[in-house]
């Protein structure tokens, strides 16, 4: 009773302060970094109900974490001993597959409802809660990510295996390349090369969506030739018909393309990376537009990788 006495009093003195942090002229710092700065100053305040929260949740998840490793150690020495090495571990239930994921947005979600209901400024307009919100997993996956993401990563261990194993014997076949273009622009490689390494929804979202913008516009510049050929070859007739043409070839080449980039990227472990965001992306984030856009395009584009057999008919469009 006496902390919670003094964390109120401590936290009501702290609104001010919190208020300034906000407040401060935009030239200064910008409003979500003005947000992160502030929720990372409050969870890590030792005498912030919020703080407490947080760091009891932290704990928690990696307490239960150790436990079941644990046990599925025991489990499985059980299993090799019982069957002379040649058994197999029981098969997982779904939910038991997920535990980490499950926890993490547990976590996510008790520490964020703790902060807005103390910091209720943080509930002033949905915007500001989203930055909060944000603020809060930011910290949270700096804690938690590489937990969760090798839970993924067991889960797609196999499809992306596959994946992998693919595009390196097309490379084995084409050690030059199959008329790359502008395939490999630096500006797209360095937004793939940085997924593996963004720790957050966020973050991996934006760089997704950077390198989408630069297939975008390299599609767009190309779409602009071809409309500029077709009109020359076709004059002025069948206007109607031309444009809806035009509209398949291009969600089919923008397609293309995405995929085209990604299989020289070869950006590691990528059915686990949109799995990742799958889970953890809100859907806050991904009515904005872009981020729903790019991870709607991954998607399809991922999967037609996954599906194809043969990158040079499907992709590359090589023997039609």
């Amino acid at each position: 009773q006496q902390y919670y006495n003094y964390n109120y009093n401590h936290n009501s003195s702290s609104h001010k302060h919190d208020k300034d942090i906000i407040q401060t002229d935009e030239f200064e710092l910008p409003t979500v970094e003005k947000v992160l700065l502030l929720v990372s100053r409050i969870l890590n305040d030792k005498m912030s109900l919020p703080g407490h929260v947080y760091r009891e949740l932290i704990n928690e998840y990696k307490k239960r974490d150790n436990e079941r490793t644990a046990e599925k150690l025991e489990v499985d020495d059980y299993y090799n001993l019982v069957m002379d090495g040649d058994g197999v571990s029981p098969i997982l239930e779904d939910s038991d597959r997920r535990q980490r994921r499950q926890d993490v947005h547990a976590v996510i979600k008790h520490v964020t409802a703790t902060l807005l209901e103390v910091r209720p400024g943080f509930a002033s307009s949905p915007a500001v809660t989203e930055m909060a919100a944000t603020a809060v997993e930011s910290l949270v996956f700096g804690e938690l990510y590489r937990s969760v993401f090798a839970e993924i990563l067991d889960e797609t261990r196999q499809v992306d295996k596959a994946l992998i194993e693919k595009i390196m014997a097309f490379d084995k076949e084409h050690p030059d390349g199959p008329n790359w273009e502008d395939i490999s622009e630096e500006g797209l490689q360095q937004a793939l090369a940085q997924i593996p390494q963004a720790e957050t929804p966020v973050d991996k979202l934006r760089y997704f969506v950077e390198f989408l913008e630069h297939v975008s516009n390299h599609f767009s510049e190309s779409s602009k030739t071809m409309k500029q050929q077709q009109q020359k070859h076709n004059g002025s007739t069948s206007k109607r018909t031309n444009r809806h043409t035009r509209k398949a070839i291009g969600a089919d080449s923008l397609l293309k393309m995405v995929c085209q980039h990604l299989l020289v990227a070869k950006v590691p472990y990528l059915n686990a990376e949109i799995t990742f965001l799958e889970e953890f992306a809100r859907d806050e984030r991904l009515l904005q537009g872009k981020e729903g856009y790019a991870l709607v395009t991954l998607q399809a584009s991922l999967h037609f990788l996954n599906a194809s057999s043969d990158f040079d008919q499907d992709i590359f469009f090589v023997g039609d």
